[in-house]
């Protein structure tokens, strides 16, 4: 017999009034449950920022092409808040919401569907369900990017219905601590949205209004002083004076603080966008480009289980991607669609963007073999398989 659609409550930890990478995701992952006719509500909680969008810029900001209800916690929360305050407030919040669920699924009979990539916020949720398991038509759904050792995770991963693991190293790890079978799990891969903005190289140039004859190497990510990686692509920069190197995102402290890093190196052939409120701008200059790097370290990620969104969204452009071989990438990654460097070493990161450059041939191959296996990885067909994994739970 058809099932009735799910009303699923995303539950976010993030204030959606600043389009970053995790509240990207989590948007277009409500915009592609949306896609499958269900009502989707993301339930997030109010921080003060200076930098806020309006609410009411939410659909625009991250480009969403279905309706998404948007339910703010009306929290005090500062951008510096203390982390025993935003854990009190985020708890006190999430305690109230779950209670309105709870009304809402025993009184009205609506089948509901819960997830979050935050386990601390799944915890009234699954309470309530072991309490009132007869009346409350709830499944919960654990997204876990990252593996934790702590008691709030290990009982959330236990009594979720189901984890959304990014990648297979994430599963495995997470099996280790809490032995759940294989078919509690499912992978999410970095899915990527269908295409909002698609355009021609020479559109997308005239776009971001680069017009320079040098190649063009860009990189999408986050900005600032404490991310590492810039800085082997920085030195990667100083050994290619013959190329522009792009760096998109980072607000007017962090553009600053790293355009002095540049100054410092003596680097000329860099240029620095800052931060854009439409997150769907950036492919321009993921288009634009001749060369995507999508280089990250030990120093300040867990390169066991990180999985950058950015790598995929670059898979899509029919530009060659540059990136390190790591083991949790590998469920997608190949050398057959992407060109692999050495990890902490921007010698080698240079010398796998001169031969982007270089050969041609090789990097058409690459890219366009990794805009083939992107096919299957958009949000519309994995968030699919997600509600046939959430009905078979």
């Amino acid at each position: 017999m058809h099932q009735r659609p799910f009303r699923i409550y995303l539950l976010s930890p993030y204030c959606l009034l600043r389009p970053t990478t995790n509240r990207i995701y989590d948007m277009r992952l409500c915009d592609g449950f949306a896609g499958h006719g269900n009502r989707v509500t993301a339930i997030y909680p109010f921080t003060y920022m200076k930098e806020n969008i309006s609410k009411a810029s939410i659909p625009a900001a991250y480009g969403l092409r279905n309706t998404v209800h948007c339910r703010m916690l009306l929290t005090p929360l500062m951008e510096n808040s203390g982390k025993v305050w935003r854990f009190l407030i985020l708890m006190f919040g999430y305690w109230i919401s779950s209670t309105r669920l709870l009304i809402e699924g025993v009184l009205l009979r609506r089948r509901l569907l819960i997830v979050s990539r935050d386990a601390k916020s799944l915890l009234p949720s699954i309470i309530y369900r072991k309490f009132f398991s007869a009346i409350f038509p709830a499944k919960v759904i654990y997204i876990a990017s990252e593996v934790k050792s702590n008691r709030i995770y290990r009982w959330v991963v236990k009594n979720a219905d189901g984890v959304m693991a990014g990648v297979t190293t994430t599963r495995e790890a997470i099996r280790k601590i809490v032995p759940l079978p294989e078919d509690r799990f499912m992978l999410s891969l970095a899915p990527v949205p269908e295409p909002i903005v698609n355009c021609t190289k020479a559109e997308a140039r005239a776009k971001i209004k680069y017009s320079d004859v040098k190649p063009l190497v860009v990189y999408t990510g986050k900005l600032g002083v404490d991310v590492h990686e810039l800085n082997y692509i920085f030195e990667s920069a100083k050994r290619l004076p013959d190329c522009n190197f792009l760096f998109t995102g980072g607000r007017p402290a962090a553009v600053a603080s790293v355009k002095k890093i540049c100054q410092d190196l003596g680097l000329k052939n860099v240029q620095f966008t800052g931060f854009f409120n439409d997150s769907t701008y950036v492919r321009y200059y993921q288009l634009a480009a001749d060369v995507l790097v999508s280089y990250y370290t030990s120093k300040d990620h867990m390169i066991e289980f990180n999985y950058p969104q950015k790598v995929n969204e670059y898979m899509t452009t029919g530009n060659v991607v540059v990136t390190p071989d790591f083991p949790a990438t590998r469920d997608v990654l190949n050398d057959q669609n992407v060109l692999f460097v050495l990890p902490d070493n921007p010698a080698d990161l240079a010398r796998g963007i001169q031969l982007a450059l270089s050969d041609r041939a090789l990097a058409e191959r690459l890219a366009q073999q990794a805009m083939v296996d992107m096919k299957e990885l958009t949000f519309e067909k994995r968030t699919r398989e997600f509600l046939s994994f959430a009905e078979r739970l």
